[in-house]
């Protein structure tokens, strides 16, 4: 099944750039008809899962650089499915919000997205999962090249150049890892499982720092954390709404999972080092990036720089590295995915209507169009924590965990000012652009555009009541972690 999750798009990605489709009408039905059945056969494996057992299931592995130990292997545990999962329902939801367009590249860009996407989130070989994390970079800088608004190619360059600057550290400390590792497997592999064997001989080297910065800083800039974040906000602001919502709901997300799933599984000890190092700069990026939100003037630059704040209570819950922030750093990555996906997908297709994107030239949009004005003001209440939505629960955990971590513990109520400035941020957004008299006439939502939006909304409201619903995938996934974290910290 993880095969068919990963290849099924890009083979339909093949497929769908080869159709003779000027108006792109199959194109952008084959897109939605993959993107709506993988959703369902992901959402299958999910609720499959078995949360009391744990471990990876549909795992499948095939020898194919037996000369350097690297093996086609890929699986799906607690950690990994939710992402899975939220990866093909963010691309129906692009492609619907996309629906007007004509280009059947566009389309196809994005089921390679998904594909490669699947691919990072599933990868257990190292090489495996650096040719998808590189392969999704592809996808999406044509996207924001091709698609984008009047600085679009200074914003792909600039999101390609600082993603190939950390993608070579990364590869470089990937390398490290198997070579030195050998003594203690044995031989020279990329298997993940196999090098969780050899994390005591890794953890005992002169070089593990240097190994463990190399992958956290090609994560740190996917994130993304200051002071690596700038080519956020020019991605985001310059990306067709489908990119952005890529942007926003999936690939920030790869930073966090693989801080997880390598540095702290990999490398536990140098995590606990330089925990403090961590957690400052996750302290920073919630406070910097609550302040510059403050102060745009672009509706899709306030929403990415509010980014930066969220995914600093992902880096601080990890950087406690109690069972909590893990938990909370986790919640908070689908949860922003959700949301800020949300957001995204109401921005864009205001931008379309009204032409803008200026806040101060937007005003009474919920007067003007009920549909639209209350699906963003959801989100926008979402985005500022409320409880009762899903971004509360995974705030609260990564704060309640950096509280419970000896270290991150001083910067905890220091972040705590992030949380209320990001909060008068979104309020004073609401206010200046949802209330009031409408400026002008604004088209309300299209049945279409309610499809895209009705699954966002829902799972922003359940997972704000009913943390049930992946609370015990995320324990599946990150226990495992913890106990090998302590056996190796004794």
């Amino acid at each position: 099944m993880t095969v068919l999750l990963i290849f099924l798009p890009i083979v339909a990605a093949a497929f769908v750039g080869l159709l003779d489709d000027p108006q792109a009408e199959a194109a952008k039905r084959i897109a939605l008809g993959v993107s709506l059945a993988t959703l369902l056969a992901s959402v299958g494996v999910y609720f499959a899962y078995p949360v009391a057992s744990g471990g990876f299931v549909s795992q499948f592995s095939v020898s194919w650089l037996p000369l350097i130990g690297s093996s086609f292997h890929v699986g799906l545990d607690g950690l990994s499915l939710p992402f899975v999962a939220l990866t093909p329902l963010l691309t129906a939801v692009s492609v619907l919000a996309s629906w007007r367009k004509t280009d059947k590249g566009f389309f196809a860009l994005m089921l390679l997205l998904q594909g490669a996407l699947v691919g990072v989130f599933a990868a257990l070989d190292l090489i495996v999962f650096f040719l998808f994390f590189e392969a999704v970079l592809v996808p999406m800088y044509f996207m924001i090249a091709l698609w984008g608004y009047e600085e679009r190619r200074y914003a792909a360059v600039k999101f390609l150049i600082y993603s190939l600057v950390g993608s070579v550290f990364m590869l470089a400390a990937m390398l490290a890892t198997a070579y030195l590792a050998a003594p203690a497997l044995g031989k020279v592999s990329f298997d993940y499982l196999q090098l969780l064997k050899a994390v005591p001989h890794l953890a005992a080297l002169p070089a593990a720092g240097w190994l463990f910065w190399g992958f956290a800083l090609a994560f740190l800039i996917k994130l993304p954390a200051v002071p690596v974040h700038t080519w956020l906000p020019h991605a985001h602001t310059q990306a067709p709404t489908a990119g952005s919502i890529f942007l926003a709901g999936l690939l920030l997300k790869m930073g966090g999972y693989g801080l997880i799933r390598f540095n702290l599984a990999l490398f536990p000890g140098e995590l606990q080092r330089y925990s403090g190092v961590l957690a400052a700069v996750a302290f920073v990026s919630i406070v910097y990036g609550a302040y510059v939100t403050l102060a745009q003037r672009d509706l899709k630059r306030l929403i990415a720089n509010s980014s930066v704040n969220h995914m600093g209570y992902v880096l601080l819950g990890i950087a406690s590295m109690t069972a909590v922030g893990l938990h909370g750093a986790v919640y908070q990555m689908v949860a922003h995915g959700v949301i800020t996906g949300l957001m995204f997908l109401m921005v864009g297709l205001l931008a379309e209507r009204t032409h803008t994107r200026e806040i101060a030239a937007m005003k009474g949009v919920y007067a003007a169009a009920p549909k639209l004005g209350g699906v963003l003001w959801l989100a926008l209440l979402g985005g500022l924590g409320l409880p009762g939505l899903a971004g509360f629960l995974g705030e609260f955990q990564s704060l309640w965990g950096g509280f419970l971590g000896v270290v991150t513990r001083p910067y905890v109520w220091w972040a705590v000012f992030g949380i209320v400035i990001l909060a008068g941020a979104m309020l004073w957004t609401i206010q200046r652009v949802l209330l009031g008299k409408a400026g002008a006439e604004i088209a309300d939502l299209e049945p279409y555009e309610i499809y895209a939006a009705a699954p966002l909304v829902l799972l922003a409201v359940a997972l704000g009541l009913v943390p049930a619903l992946l609370t015990p995938w995320i324990d599946a996934g990150v226990q495992p972690i913890l106990m090998l974290v302590q056996e190796v910290l004794k």
